[in-house]
């Protein structure tokens, strides 16, 4: 439906419905039957005239297919080809999604938006980078994965208290030891100091794609700016990023536009104040705030 809808060259002459057929005749593919039929205008210029012609179409799945009926059977003019390409990447960049190919959708959207680069706003910008923002979500979530992995991995390689104090203790009766012990230790200060760096590594590559999904939501909003769900999707990855009260102004924002979303947003918002309240106390405790995001994105 959304392909018929952006790709027609009038912005207006093509009118989309859904509809259940009770009888459909046996077909091969999984694609959509489409049934297009062709009117006079109406005496008040709105196409509900008399039926002029009507096909029907089977297997219809791909953007191309319907490239090729609004060209070849519905005879609407030329479409642009960048149109074309951009609702094809979309598409294929929102099934790559739902397959938790992140990296592969976000590549798919990235053409997406370049092939709608100057082209009217008819194309679906803004939910394509709502689209590319989720998508973004879904890589920062798989950093996260791995860096909770590393984080476990130097806490085993970290002796206890009680093992530091054996090892003391042992030094001091055998001094013979002392040094293999300390030669010990030292490389696995080093082997430590290594496995940190990989984790600073994973941190920052899992804000950088939260930067990427602030960055897409915050310009879907200003696309769809009546668009409850933009304001929504820009609140959850602000507070991924832990901005927390810009994330509570967004789902206020939100809540103007579709109060219906209270019951959801409730919870959220007071969740952010918590943990705002919470992050304000460490910083006055000491914490540095790469310190603070970083213990708490490994503890969420």
């Amino acid at each position: 439906i959304q392909a018929f809808i952006f790709l027609d060259p009038s912005s207006g002459d093509v009118r989309v419905a859904p509809a259940v057929f009770h009888k459909q005749n046996k077909q091969k593919g999984k694609g959509h039957l489409v049934r297009c039929v062709q009117r006079k205008r109406g005496n008040n210029n709105d196409g509900d005239g008399e039926i002029v012609s009507a096909l029907e179409i089977g297997n219809v799945d791909t953007v191309d297919k319907v490239y090729r009926i609004m060209t070849e059977h519905m005879k609407l003019g030329e479409i642009n080809p960048k149109a074309c390409e951009c609702m094809r990447c979309y598409f294929e960049g929102n099934q790559s999604l739902q397959e938790g190919e992140a990296s592969q959708a976000i590549a798919l959207y990235d053409q997406a938006l370049s092939a709608a680069k100057g082209y009217s706003s008819q194309l679906p910008k803004g939910s394509i980078l709502m689209k590319r923002a989720r998508a973004y979500l879904k890589r920062a979530a798989k950093h996260r994965a791995i860096l909770r992995m590393h984080v476990k991995d130097l806490t085993d390689t970290v002796p206890s208290a009680s093992t530091m104090k054996v090892l003391y203790q042992t030094a001091l009766a055998q001094p013979a030891l002392s040094t293999s012990i300390f030669q010990r230790l030292a490389g696995d200060t080093k082997v430590q100091q290594a496995k940190f760096r990989q984790i600073r590594y994973r941190h920052d590559m899992y804000e950088f794609a939260l930067l990427h999904a602030v960055q897409d939501s915050l310009q879907a909003t200003q696309i769809l700016p009546q668009n409850a769900n933009a304001w929504l999707l820009a609140g959850q990855c602000l507070a991924e990023l832990r901005k927390l009260k810009e994330s509570n102004q967004y789902y206020q924002r939100a809540l103007e536009i579709d109060p219906s979303m209270e019951d959801a947003l409730k919870g959220a918002m007071d969740r952010n104040k918590s943990s705002q309240e919470f992050m304000e106390v460490a910083r006055a405790s000491g914490f540095s705030g790469d310190t603070l995001r970083l213990a708490l994105d490994v503890a969420a």
